[in-house]
C-alpha cells in the first residue's frame, strides 16, 4: 500500500531532510515545486516562496515525462457541488446591475424589470431574502464603480516605491524559481539519492547538479546500478575539482619565509605552533618565529612558550622596519614562520596594514587561515577582503567542529585558492595534515573520518 506525503520547508535542503526523517531513504520523490510561504515583515513585501516536496513509499518510479503525459485536467468535486448551490426560490432569478446578454427563457421564468421602490419596502424585501442571496448582492454592490465626484485619496509616494520593490522582488524570485526548479527536474531519477546526499552534506546546489550530470555522462548502466562503483566514480569526479597546494618544503641553505594571515579566532597561533613543532622536532629544520600579534598579549606569550619548549628563536615586531630587522637576524635559517594579528574582515584599514607590512620584504608564501565553522558565504567574504594581502593558499581549521564536510568542495570552487593544510583538533603537533584531494573527496562523501 502506497504512502504519499507532502513536506514544506524554506529551502530544498531542509525539505529533503524532512523527507528523510519522516519516510527514510527508500522514499521516492514524486514532485518538487515552490509554493507561496509566509509574508515578510515589511508591509509591502510579498509572500516568500517555500519548497514543497511530495514523496511516497511503495510507489513505482516513473520518469518526469511519463508523469506529465499521464496528467489530465479534472474538476474538483467541491467545484461541482458549488456550481449547483443556488439560494432557494432564486434559481431562476437574475440579480444584475448591468444589461446582461439576452437569453430566450420561458416567460414564467423571466425576471421582471427592476423598479424603484420606497426604502422601507426595499428593506422588507431584503429581510425576506435568503442569507446567501444577500451576501451575493452585497458583493455586487461593493464591486460597482463609485461616482466620479467621490473624493480621491491623497497621493502617497510610498505606494509607488512599494510597487517598484514588489516588481523587483517578483523578478528575482521568478528567476531563482526557474533556475532552481530546472536544476531539480534535470536530475536523473536513478541518481536523485546521490544528489540529495550531496545537498545534505552542504555541497552547493549548482555543484551537486553538475556532479550528478557528469556522473550520468561518464558512468555505464552497470556502474549506475552498482552503488560502490557509482560512489567510486563520484569520488574521482570530486577529486578532479579540488585544487591543493604542496605543503611547505624548506630546503637546507635556502631560507623560506611563510606568513599566516586571517581573521580573529580562527587558530592562526595554534596552527603556527603545530607547523613549527613538526618541522623542528620531526624534520630537524633550522627555523625561527616572528609574531606581529602585539594586540593580544596572551597570543604572544602562548607562541613564546612554544618557542622555548622546542628551542626556537622568536622576535616580536610591530612595524615594517622591525620586520626587516628581524628577518636580517634570521638570515642563516632554513624556514621563518610569521604569525600576524587577527583582522576583522570589515576593518579595511587593519587589512591594509598587512599589505604595507609585507610590501618591502621577500615572502615566499602567504597562507589565508579560515575556520570551517563559518558558512561558505562568510568565508567567501573573508577571502575577498584579504585579497590585498596577496595570499597564495588556504589553511582550513577546526574541521572537527564543522557539522559536515561538503563545504570543503563548495569553498574550493568559490574561492580560487588552493588548500594547503587542514587542522582537525587542538593537539599540538598532531592535529594538522597536508591537504590531499583524494582525502578531501572521501571526507565530502562521508567515506573517511577525521581521525
Amino acid at each position: 500500500m502506497s504512502d504519499v506525503r507532502t513536506f514544506k520547508a524554506a529551502s530544498m535542503q531542509e525539505a529533503l531532510k524532512l523527507v528523510r526523517e519522516a519516510m527514510g531513504s527508500d522514499a521516492v520523490i514524486l514532485q518538487t515545486k515552490q509554493v507561496p510561504g509566509r509574508r515578510g515583515l515589511l508591509p509591502w513585501t510579498r509572500t516568500r516562496e517555500e519548497f514543497e516536496i511530495t514523496a511516497g513509499l511503495g510507489i513505482k518510479v516513473r520518469t518526469p515525462a511519463a508523469v506529465q503525459n499521464n496528467r489530465r485536467p479534472t474538476s474538483s468535486p467541491l467545484q461541482h457541488r458549488a456550481s449547483n448551490l443556488q439560494p432557494a426560490g432564486a434559481r431562476n432569478e437574475s440579480v444584475t446591475y448591468a444589461e446582461p446578454p439576452s437569453r430566450e427563457l420561458p416567460s414564467e421564468h423571466r425576471s421582471a424589470p427592476i423598479q424603484r421602490t420606497p426604502a422601507p419596502e426595499r428593506r422588507a424585501e431584503e429581510d425576506n431574502r435568503p442569507p446567501v442571496h444577500n451576501r451575493l448582492e452585497q458583493r455586487l454592490q461593493d464591486s460597482r464603480p463609485r461616482p466620479s465626484h467621490a473624493s480621491q485619496p491623497a497621493y502617497d509616494p510610498t505606494e509607488e516605491f512599494a510597487e517598484k520593490l514588489n516588481a523587483i522582488q517578483e523578478m528575482l524570485e521568478s528567476l531563482d524559481r526557474r533556475t532552481r526548479s530546472q536544476r531539480v527536474t534535470d536530475v536523473p531519477p536513478e541518481l536523485f539519492h546521490i544528489y540529495t546526499d550531496l545537498i545534505d552534506a552542504e555541497v552547493d546546489e549548482t555543484i551537486a547538479h553538475d556532479l550528478v550530470s557528469r556522473l550520468k555522462e561518464h558512468a555505464t548502466p552497470e556502474q549506475l546500478k552498482d552503488t560502490q562503483a557509482s560512489q567510486s566514480l563520484l569520488a574521482a569526479l570530486i577529486e578532479a575539482q579540488l585544487e591543493c597546494a604542496s605543503p611547505i618544503r624548506p630546503l637546507p641553505g635556502q631560507r623560506k619565509v611563510v606568513a599566516l594571515v586571517g581573521p580573529t579566532g580562527v587558530g592562526k597561533t595554534t596552527t603556527i605552533a603545530k607547523l613549527a613543532a613538526n618541522f623542528r622536532l620531526r624534520d630537524n629544520i633550522k627555523m625561527g618565529l616572528i609574531t606581529v600579534d602585539t594586540y593580544r598579549i596572551a597570543a604572544v606569550e602562548q607562541l613564546r612558550t612554544y618557542a622555548e619548549i622546542i628551542d626556537l628563536p622568536m622576535k616580536v615586531v610591530s612595524t615594517p622596519r622591525e620586520m626587516q630587522m628581524a628577518l636580517d637576524e634570521m638570515v642563516g635559517l632554513d624556514l621563518v614562520l610569521i604569525d600576524t594579528a587577527g583582522r576583522s574582515p570589515s576593518d579595511d584599514l587593519k587589512i591594509q596594514e598587512l599589505e604595507s607590512l609585507f610590501r618591502d620584504i621577500a615572502i615566499d608564501e602567504i597562507a589565508l587561515v579560515m575556520s570551517m565553522t563559518s558558512s561558505v558565504r562568510t568565508l567567501e567574504a573573508i577571502a575577498e577582503r584579504f585579497k590585498v594581502a596577496r595570499p597564495t593558499s588556504m589553511i582550513l581549521t577546526k574541521l572537527d567542529e564543522a557539522p559536515v564536510m561538503g563545504s570543503l568542495l563548495t569553498l574550493s570552487q568559490k574561492v580560487k585558492l588552493p588548500i594547503q593544510y587542514l587542522t582537525t583538533g587542538q593537539d599540538v603537533p598532531d592535529d594538522i595534515e597536508p591537504a590531499n584531494a583524494a582525502r578531501i573527496s572521501r571526507l565530502v562523501l562521508g567515506e573517511d573520518k577525521l581521525q
